[in-house]
């Protein structure tokens, strides 16, 4: 018999961080909740290959909390502040894609993410809606419901996304984070954006080859 304490590591510790930050977020109903999520999610990974501590149960864990803190939570966010029929569908579509992606996610080893990572998707939709209550646009419902089908298709998407962009971009990303703690989550919006349409860009232009100087 296998005993759990036997097998799970430091970085596991901090998966778990990471299924209870997402349930803060659905008793808080607060957004901060699922930023902060996403920073122990890469935490964890980080901690496990710099121990040498990368096991299976470590990642079937992962995906475990990943559709609780990034699956259910951005979902019941969006139908709680915004109600109404079409932010249910797109709740439950935004819903049933992350657990597809994750799904997808255990049972492929690549070097990259195929479809947009569910951390991703998490962060677009969820730093939108936050940013769609403070604006107060009309029609607001209908547009952020639209938003979240389209991540929820990306992520089921084939369109190809870097595991690693190197380590200049966590200072943006740390700038941003820290602020959209305090309520200002358009930096970190904007840090979802630009991962989410660089593999979109990446994948018309793999897609769609320029043709090479002097070719027919």
């Amino acid at each position: 018999m296998v005993k759990i304490w036997e097998i799970i590591t430091i970085s596991d510790y901090l998966t778990l961080v990471n299924i209870v930050l997402g349930m803060l977020a659905l008793i808080l109903q607060d957004f901060r909740c699922v930023y902060l999520a996403v920073v122990f999610d890469g935490l964890d990974g980080y901690i496990a290959r710099r121990t040498n501590t990368v096991t299976e149960f470590g990642a079937q864990l992962d995906s475990i909390c990943d559709i609780v803190s990034f699956g259910v939570a951005p979902a019941y966010l969006l139908y709680h502040y915004f109600g109404g029929t079409w932010s249910l569908i797109a709740s439950i579509i935004y819903l049933l894609s992350g657990a597809l992606r994750l799904a997808r996610f255990n049972v492929l080893n690549v070097r990259d993410f195929i479809g947009l990572p569910i951390p991703a998707g998490a962060l677009l939709l969820s730093t939108s809606c936050e940013m769609f209550l403070k604006l107060d646009l009309p029609r607001g419902d209908m547009i952020i419901s639209i938003l979240g089908v389209l991540t929820g298709f990306l992520m089921i998407s084939e369109i190809v996304y870097p595991k690693y962009l190197g380590r200049w971009p966590l200072i943006p990303f740390g700038v941003s984070l820290a602020l959209s703690l305090f309520n200002i989550p358009e930096g970190l919006f904007l840090c979802a954006l630009g991962y989410t349409l660089y593999g979109l860009f990446r994948g018309i232009l793999h897609a769609f080859p320029l043709r090479q100087k002097g070719s027919k």
